[in-house]
């Protein structure tokens, strides 16, 4: 169980690294609530939408969810590419886009969710990889 955490931490990690930092007052925020339902698997299942709020456009766009227990410990974190697997696409001022999320966590151990979003500017050079 140490190894599958320390396994997910040290993924998340080179998916910031790769991705930037989170922006505090960034362009790309949520449009809405995140929605959370169980899919006929029985495995959590969210959605929600985000939005360019910004004047420049973005793209390599990545929500990020973290779930965790009741004492505060990180059950899962994953994340999803809003934008698809396309490099070059892009989300534009005032654009939304939608997300999907499905998650292997336990429902009933689940008592929070943080939600960060990545993302870089369109024609600004990324963060180098490692």
């Amino acid at each position: 169980m140490i190894r599958l955490a320390i396994s997910v931490l040290v993924a998340m990690f080179l998916l910031f690294l790769g991705c930037g930092s989170p922006h505090e007052n960034g362009f790309v925020v949520l449009d809405g609530p995140v929605l959370e339902s169980i899919n006929k698997d029985g495995n959590l299942e969210f959605n929600g939408a985000v939005i360019n709020s910004g004047d420049t456009p973005v793209t390599s766009i990545y929500v990020v969810l973290i779930l965790k227990d009741d004492k505060g410990r990180v059950i899962e974190a994953t994340s999803a590419p809003v934008l698809g697997e396309d490099p070059g696409a892009v989300l534009y001022p005032s654009e939304r886009a939608f997300f999907t999320i499905t998650t292997k966590a336990d429902p009933a151990k689940v008592v929070s969710k943080e939600v960060e979003i990545y993302y870089e500017e369109a024609g600004q050079p990324g963060l180098p990889s490692s």
